[in-house]
């Protein structure tokens, strides 16, 4: 089952929720709002690597991108 995120029109609040790819939109846990929208979201692939040639997406070794050592 995939893990999809959300956010609320109404209020805001991002969310995640594991669902069946064809399921609708939960009800926003903040507000109970119907208001809600999939987001597009980034996924990670084993084996992809950053640009450094190095096997790292991130300069502290990680994936993170928070550019620290």
């Amino acid at each position: 089952m995939p893990l999809f995120e959300f956010a609320c029109r109404d209020c805001g609040a991002r969310f995640e929720r594991l669902l069946p790819a064809a399921s609708p939109a939960p009800a926003c846990p903040t507000c109970g709002s119907a208001a809600v929208s999939r987001l597009l979201s980034a996924f990670a692939a084993p084996g992809v690597t950053g640009g450094d040639g190095s096997g790292a997406a991130c300069a502290c070794g990680g994936t993170c991108a928070c550019g620290r050592r």
